[in-house]
């Protein structure tokens, strides 16, 4: 298979001991250079001496590509271990359109707030898409406490790549100061923005516990209480949050349309998120047949359109490919609360 070109934009500089400064002695014709041969990239170029992952190239125009091998070591299980612990997520093709250039984090507003004796600076955190016209932006509320606590972790576990990005410090007086608060939220921006380039550093646990993971886990405690109604706030705002930062078709996005499906199956009027969610899941699970949520994913959603009076003949045709006809018996098969459960229960 013949592999793909690619066109790299650089710079050439030419030493020339012949010609002087005046440019009159090169002539007014243009100079016509062609180069043949092969560019090839070492692996240092992607990873630090310390296995941290390089910053996603940056295009002219702002948008941000994965590094050339970067995509071909996430084919293979085999290489997850090489970045250090990061989750080995099967991305789809539609999830590799998404761009992590187009996000942006902006603080909107930060507030004194008091704890006993104490007080502190609450920061709410907006996620936005700089494409269109996002104005269904994802907040979040931390305190110095919180960045401080992502900052010093990654450091730890990115050290080749945290070496260059700035963090605020910590100061005894003037922390209520309006100057001071406004500063500190334009460097809070900053820090965001920076870490944000780097991919490993995106699917790191400490990375997604600072957004919402935390969220997740307390929809999990409901849920596993049966307390259906009081997890969907919390797993609308973490789904929020992915959507912003990880793709709409993102493997994890995908996971959470599904906790959000089991939800509303147990409230009463539920039937229309429930489809909303099931085909938003479909258009990624769909196209990735080992994943474990596919089969009861599938069975919901053609209940859903036998419900609702919708074609399902393409659905149903995929069913009886994955169910064997010839097999023994009845098969017992994992519900798709059952795989969300145990799916939420390792977080």
């Amino acid at each position: 298979m013949a592999s793909k070109l690619r066109k790299i934009a650089c710079d050439v500089s030419i030493d020339d001991p012949v010609s002087s400064t005046d440019e009159s002695e090169l002539g007014s014709e243009d100079i016509d250079l062609q180069f043949t041969g092969r560019l090839s990239f070492r692996s240092s170029a992607l990873l630090g001496n310390d296995g941290d992952l390089s910053a996603d190239d940056e295009d002219s125009d702002g948008e941000v590509r994965r590094g050339a091998t970067g995509d071909a070591s996430r084919r293979k299980a085999s290489n997850a271990d090489s970045v250090g612990s990061v989750h080995s997520l099967q991305v789809g093709s539609k999830a590799n359109k998404f761009h992590p250039g187009r996000t942006i984090f902006e603080v909107v507003s930060a507030k004194t707030m008091r704890d006993g004796n104490n007080r502190f600076v609450l920061y709410t955190v907006a996620v936005l898409r700089t494409i269109k016209s996002d104005t269904s932006q994802a907040t979040i509320e931390r305190r110095y406490s919180d960045f401080h606590k992502l900052n010093g972790s990654l450091r730890k576990r990115f050290p080749r790549i945290m070496e260059n990005i700035v963090f605020p410090r910590k100061t005894l007086t003037g922390n209520f100061k309006h100057d001071f608060i406004a500063e500190r939220s334009r460097a809070f921006e900053t820090f965001l923005t920076s870490i944000y380039k780097y991919e490993c550093i995106r699917l790191s646990e400490e990375y997604q516990d600072f957004f919402y993971n935390h969220d997740l886990r307390i929809a999990y405690r409901y849920m596993a209480r049966g307390d259906f109604q009081e997890s969907v706030p919390f797993l609308q705002n973490t789904l929020h949050l992915q959507e912003k930062m990880l793709g709409s078709e993102h493997p994890d996005t995908a996971r959470t349309q599904c906790a959000l499906i089991v939800a509303y199956m147990s409230l009463e009027e539920g039937e229309a998120h429930v489809h909303g969610y099931a085909e938003a899941a479909w258009d990624t699970i769909g196209k990735d047949e080992t994943n474990p949520f596919l089969l009861p994913l599938l069975q919901i959603l053609i209940g859903i359109r036998w419900r609702l009076q919708l074609d399902k003949r393409e659905l149903e045709s995929r069913l009886t490919r994955y169910v064997k006809q010839e097999m023994a018996g009845p098969v017992k098969m994992p519900t798709l609360e059952d795989l969300v459960m145990q799916c939420l229960s390792h977080m």
